[in-house]
Protein backbone atom coordinates (compact mmCIF):
# COMPACT_ATOMS: atom_id res chain seq x y z
CA UNK A 1 0.00 0.00 0.00
CA UNK A 2 1.34 3.40 -0.91
CA UNK A 3 1.04 6.22 1.56
CA UNK A 4 1.30 9.89 0.66
CA UNK A 5 1.10 12.75 3.14
CA UNK A 6 1.16 16.51 2.81
CA UNK A 7 1.49 19.38 5.24
CA UNK A 8 0.00 22.40 3.52
CA UNK A 9 1.49 24.25 1.71
CA UNK A 10 4.71 22.25 1.49
CA UNK A 11 4.55 18.99 -0.45
CA UNK A 12 6.56 15.86 0.25
CA UNK A 13 7.62 14.29 -3.08
CA UNK A 14 6.61 10.79 -4.08
CA UNK A 15 8.28 8.57 -6.65
CA UNK A 16 5.17 7.43 -8.51
CA UNK A 17 4.28 9.89 -11.27
CA UNK A 18 1.97 7.81 -13.47
CA UNK A 19 -1.64 8.91 -13.69
CA UNK A 20 -4.14 6.64 -11.97
CA UNK A 21 -7.95 6.56 -11.79
CA UNK A 22 -9.34 8.41 -8.79
CA UNK A 23 -12.61 6.49 -9.11
CA UNK A 24 -15.17 7.81 -6.57
CA UNK A 25 -12.88 10.52 -5.20
CA UNK A 26 -14.43 12.35 -8.15
CA UNK A 27 -17.79 12.53 -6.34
CA UNK A 28 -17.07 15.63 -4.20
CA UNK A 29 -16.05 17.50 -7.35
CA UNK A 30 -19.22 16.45 -9.17
CA UNK A 31 -21.26 17.50 -6.15
CA UNK A 32 -19.59 20.92 -6.19
CA UNK A 33 -20.36 21.32 -9.88
CA UNK A 34 -24.03 20.57 -9.21
CA UNK A 35 -24.03 23.14 -6.39
CA UNK A 36 -22.41 25.67 -8.76
CA UNK A 37 -25.38 25.34 -11.11
CA UNK A 38 -27.37 27.25 -8.46
CA UNK A 39 -30.54 25.24 -8.92
CA UNK A 40 -32.73 24.38 -5.90
CA UNK A 41 -31.32 21.23 -4.34
CA UNK A 42 -34.78 20.32 -3.03
CA UNK A 43 -36.17 19.98 -6.57
CA UNK A 44 -36.72 16.75 -8.46
CA UNK A 45 -34.13 15.51 -10.95
CA UNK A 46 -36.83 15.01 -13.58
CA UNK A 47 -37.42 18.76 -13.75
CA UNK A 48 -34.06 19.15 -15.45
CA UNK A 49 -33.37 15.77 -17.10
CA UNK A 50 -36.16 14.84 -19.52
CA UNK A 51 -37.15 11.31 -20.40
CA UNK A 52 -36.15 9.58 -17.18
CA UNK A 53 -37.88 6.36 -16.15
CA UNK A 54 -40.60 6.80 -13.55
CA UNK A 55 -38.42 5.22 -10.85
CA UNK A 56 -35.76 7.94 -11.26
CA UNK A 57 -37.42 11.22 -12.19
CA UNK A 58 -38.96 12.02 -8.79
CA UNK A 59 -35.74 11.73 -6.80
CA UNK A 60 -34.67 14.88 -4.95
CA UNK A 61 -31.30 16.34 -5.97
CA UNK A 62 -30.01 16.81 -2.40
CA UNK A 63 -30.94 13.19 -1.66
CA UNK A 64 -29.01 12.04 -4.73
CA UNK A 65 -26.00 14.03 -3.51
CA UNK A 66 -26.24 12.36 -0.10
CA UNK A 67 -27.11 8.82 -1.23
CA UNK A 68 -30.43 9.09 0.62
CA UNK A 69 -32.75 9.02 -2.41
CA UNK A 70 -33.71 5.37 -1.94
CA UNK A 71 -31.97 4.24 -5.13
CA UNK A 72 -30.10 0.95 -5.31
CA UNK A 73 -26.65 0.64 -6.88
CA UNK A 74 -25.67 -1.23 -10.04
CA UNK A 75 -22.38 -2.70 -8.82
CA UNK A 76 -23.93 -5.91 -7.52
CA UNK A 77 -25.95 -6.64 -10.67
CA UNK A 78 -24.71 -10.06 -11.92
CA UNK A 79 -25.01 -9.04 -15.57
CA UNK A 80 -22.90 -5.94 -14.92
CA UNK A 81 -20.26 -7.89 -12.98
CA UNK A 82 -20.02 -10.53 -15.70
CA UNK A 83 -19.66 -7.98 -18.49
CA UNK A 84 -16.89 -6.11 -16.65
CA UNK A 85 -15.07 -9.34 -15.79
CA UNK A 86 -15.14 -10.40 -19.45
CA UNK A 87 -13.71 -7.06 -20.58
CA UNK A 88 -16.73 -6.11 -22.67
CA UNK A 89 -17.40 -2.55 -23.85
CA UNK A 90 -19.52 -0.52 -21.44
CA UNK A 91 -23.25 -0.26 -22.01
CA UNK A 92 -24.72 3.11 -22.87
CA UNK A 93 -26.21 5.09 -20.01
CA UNK A 94 -29.76 4.51 -21.20
CA UNK A 95 -29.24 0.74 -21.28
CA UNK A 96 -27.71 0.75 -17.79
CA UNK A 97 -30.62 2.77 -16.41
CA UNK A 98 -33.12 0.52 -18.15
CA UNK A 99 -31.50 -2.62 -16.77
CA UNK A 100 -31.38 -1.09 -13.28
CA UNK A 101 -34.98 0.18 -13.38
CA UNK A 102 -36.31 -3.26 -12.38
CA UNK A 103 -34.56 -3.04 -8.99
CA UNK A 104 -36.61 -2.11 -5.92
CA UNK A 105 -35.13 1.38 -5.32
CA UNK A 106 -37.00 1.82 -2.04
CA UNK A 107 -34.14 1.98 0.47
CA UNK A 108 -34.50 4.04 3.63
CA UNK A 109 -31.73 6.27 4.91
CA UNK A 110 -28.22 6.12 3.46
CA UNK A 111 -27.61 3.70 0.57
CA UNK A 112 -24.54 4.37 -1.54
CA UNK A 113 -25.73 4.65 -5.13
CA UNK A 114 -23.65 5.23 -8.23
CA UNK A 115 -26.93 5.35 -10.14
CA UNK A 116 -27.75 8.52 -8.21
CA UNK A 117 -24.47 10.12 -9.25
CA UNK A 118 -25.04 9.09 -12.87
CA UNK A 119 -28.32 11.03 -12.70
CA UNK A 120 -26.37 14.00 -11.31
CA UNK A 121 -23.97 13.82 -14.27
CA UNK A 122 -26.94 13.88 -16.60
CA UNK A 123 -28.26 16.90 -14.71
CA UNK A 124 -24.89 18.64 -14.97
CA UNK A 125 -24.66 18.02 -18.69
CA UNK A 126 -28.26 19.07 -19.34
CA UNK A 127 -27.86 22.38 -17.49
CA UNK A 128 -24.31 23.27 -18.57
CA UNK A 129 -24.65 22.02 -22.16
CA UNK A 130 -21.18 20.51 -21.75
CA UNK A 131 -19.76 17.02 -21.36
CA UNK A 132 -19.04 15.80 -17.81
CA UNK A 133 -15.30 16.54 -17.64
CA UNK A 134 -15.62 19.82 -19.54
CA UNK A 135 -18.37 20.94 -17.17
CA UNK A 136 -16.27 20.01 -14.13
CA UNK A 137 -13.35 21.95 -15.58
CA UNK A 138 -15.42 25.09 -16.12
CA UNK A 139 -17.43 25.02 -12.88
CA UNK A 140 -14.89 23.61 -10.40
CA UNK A 141 -11.34 22.94 -11.61
CA UNK A 142 -10.60 26.31 -13.22
CA UNK A 143 -12.21 28.47 -10.50
CA UNK A 144 -10.29 26.57 -7.81
CA UNK A 145 -7.02 26.49 -9.82
CA UNK A 146 -6.97 22.71 -9.93
CA UNK A 147 -5.01 21.61 -12.98
CA UNK A 148 -3.97 18.11 -11.95
CA UNK A 149 -6.85 16.09 -13.37
CA UNK A 150 -7.02 14.50 -16.82
CA UNK A 151 -10.05 13.10 -18.60
CA UNK A 152 -10.04 9.29 -18.68
CA UNK A 153 -10.94 8.34 -22.25
CA UNK A 154 -9.14 5.09 -23.07
CA UNK A 155 -8.02 1.95 -21.28
CA UNK A 156 -5.43 2.46 -18.53
CA UNK A 157 -2.11 0.59 -19.03
CA UNK A 158 -2.48 -1.13 -15.65
CA UNK A 159 -5.99 -2.37 -16.49
CA UNK A 160 -6.06 -2.61 -20.31
CA UNK A 161 -9.14 -4.85 -20.30
CA UNK A 162 -11.30 -2.28 -18.50
CA UNK A 163 -13.46 0.25 -20.35
CA UNK A 164 -13.51 3.47 -18.24
CA UNK A 165 -17.07 4.11 -19.40
CA UNK A 166 -18.17 1.42 -16.95
CA UNK A 167 -17.71 4.13 -14.28
CA UNK A 168 -21.16 5.64 -14.85
CA UNK A 169 -20.86 7.92 -11.81
CA UNK A 170 -17.90 9.70 -13.38
CA UNK A 171 -14.17 9.71 -12.73
CA UNK A 172 -10.86 10.97 -14.12
CA UNK A 173 -7.11 10.44 -13.85
CA UNK A 174 -4.51 12.11 -11.64
CA UNK A 175 -0.96 11.83 -10.44
CA UNK A 176 -1.28 10.25 -6.96
CA UNK A 177 0.63 13.07 -5.29
CA UNK A 178 -1.86 15.71 -6.46
CA UNK A 179 -5.12 14.01 -5.45
CA UNK A 180 -5.21 14.97 -1.77
CA UNK A 181 -4.04 18.60 -2.28
CA UNK A 182 -6.73 19.05 -4.94
CA UNK A 183 -9.38 17.64 -2.61
CA UNK A 184 -8.15 20.03 0.08
CA UNK A 185 -8.66 23.01 -2.26
CA UNK A 186 -12.23 21.87 -2.77
CA UNK A 187 -12.79 21.34 0.96
CA UNK A 188 -11.48 24.82 1.78
CA UNK A 189 -13.72 26.34 -0.87
CA UNK A 190 -16.76 24.52 0.50
CA UNK A 191 -15.80 25.58 4.03
CA UNK A 192 -15.51 29.24 2.98
CA UNK A 193 -18.66 29.28 0.84
CA UNK A 194 -21.65 27.29 2.07
CA UNK A 195 -19.88 25.45 4.90
CA UNK A 196 -18.77 21.83 5.20
CA UNK A 197 -21.48 21.01 7.72
CA UNK A 198 -24.37 21.77 5.37
CA UNK A 199 -26.54 18.81 4.48
CA UNK A 200 -24.65 16.13 6.40
CA UNK A 201 -26.47 12.86 6.94
CA UNK A 202 -25.36 11.11 10.10
CA UNK A 203 -24.55 7.42 9.54
CA UNK A 204 -25.02 4.59 11.98
CA UNK A 205 -22.23 2.43 10.59
CA UNK A 206 -19.55 1.08 12.93
CA UNK A 207 -15.85 0.47 12.32
CA UNK A 208 -15.57 3.11 9.59
CA UNK A 209 -12.40 4.72 10.94
CA UNK A 210 -14.42 7.83 11.89
CA UNK A 211 -15.76 8.61 15.36
CA UNK A 212 -18.97 10.15 13.98
CA UNK A 213 -19.35 9.08 10.34
CA UNK A 214 -21.49 11.09 7.99
CA UNK A 215 -21.96 12.03 4.36
CA UNK A 216 -22.60 15.58 3.22
CA UNK A 217 -23.12 16.73 -0.38
CA UNK A 218 -20.35 14.58 -1.84
CA UNK A 219 -18.02 14.40 1.16
CA UNK A 220 -17.50 11.59 3.61
CA UNK A 221 -17.17 13.29 6.99
CA UNK A 222 -16.32 12.79 10.64
CA UNK A 223 -18.66 14.91 12.77
CA UNK A 224 -20.17 18.11 11.49
CA UNK A 225 -23.82 18.00 12.47
CA UNK A 226 -25.36 20.38 15.00
CA UNK A 227 -23.82 23.35 13.15
CA UNK A 228 -20.25 22.25 13.90
CA UNK A 229 -17.46 21.87 11.36
CA UNK A 230 -16.54 18.27 10.45
CA UNK A 231 -13.19 17.24 11.87
CA UNK A 232 -12.25 15.42 8.68
CA UNK A 233 -13.71 15.27 5.18
CA UNK A 234 -12.72 13.18 2.21
CA UNK A 235 -13.72 10.34 -0.01
CA UNK A 236 -12.73 6.85 -0.97
CA UNK A 237 -12.49 5.36 -4.41
CA UNK A 238 -12.07 1.92 -5.83
CA UNK A 239 -12.37 -0.12 -8.98
CA UNK A 240 -10.33 -2.51 -11.10
CA UNK A 241 -6.65 -2.07 -10.35
CA UNK A 242 -6.78 0.61 -7.65
CA UNK A 243 -8.20 1.42 -4.21
CA UNK A 244 -7.86 4.91 -2.73
CA UNK A 245 -8.78 7.05 0.26
CA UNK A 246 -8.11 10.79 0.47
CA UNK A 247 -8.70 12.80 3.64
CA UNK A 248 -8.50 16.45 4.75
CA UNK A 249 -8.10 17.69 8.33
CA UNK A 250 -10.26 20.82 8.61
CA UNK A 251 -8.47 22.18 11.68
CA UNK A 252 -4.94 22.32 10.24
CA UNK A 253 -5.65 21.81 6.53
CA UNK A 254 -3.31 18.90 6.13
CA UNK A 255 -4.30 16.31 3.57
CA UNK A 256 -3.23 12.80 2.73
CA UNK A 257 -3.84 9.83 0.48
CA UNK A 258 -3.64 6.07 0.92
CA UNK A 259 -3.81 3.95 -2.21
CA UNK A 260 -3.07 0.44 -3.30
CA UNK A 261 -3.02 -1.66 -6.44
CA UNK A 262 -4.09 -4.68 -4.41
CA UNK A 263 -7.09 -3.33 -2.51
CA UNK A 264 -7.34 -2.39 1.14
CA UNK A 265 -9.72 -1.97 4.05
CA UNK A 266 -11.07 1.59 3.81
CA UNK A 267 -11.62 1.96 7.56
CA UNK A 268 -7.98 1.02 8.20
CA UNK A 269 -6.88 3.52 5.55
CA UNK A 270 -8.94 6.25 7.27
CA UNK A 271 -7.42 5.37 10.65
CA UNK A 272 -3.90 5.61 9.21
CA UNK A 273 -4.63 8.94 7.56
CA UNK A 274 -6.13 10.44 10.73
CA UNK A 275 -2.95 9.53 12.59
CA UNK A 276 -0.80 11.10 9.88
CA UNK A 277 -2.66 14.37 9.38
CA UNK A 278 -4.30 14.72 12.78
CA UNK A 279 -1.62 16.57 14.73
Amino acid sequence: MASIYWRTPACYPFLVSALIPVYSISKPFLAEAVIALKIPLDSQIGQYVPGLHECYKGRIISDLLNHTSGLDDYGDMPEYQEAVKEGKPAWGRELLLAKASIRTHNNEGFRYSNIGYLLLIMLLEAKSKKHYFEALSELVFKPLHINSFVEWKTAHPAIPYYDPNWVYSGTFLSDPKTIAPSLMKLARHRHDSMGLGVGITQLSYIDTGFEEPGYGLGFMSDGGWSNSVPRFVGHGGGGPGFSLMALVNTSNWKSGLEYSTEGFDQSQAITKLIKKIGD
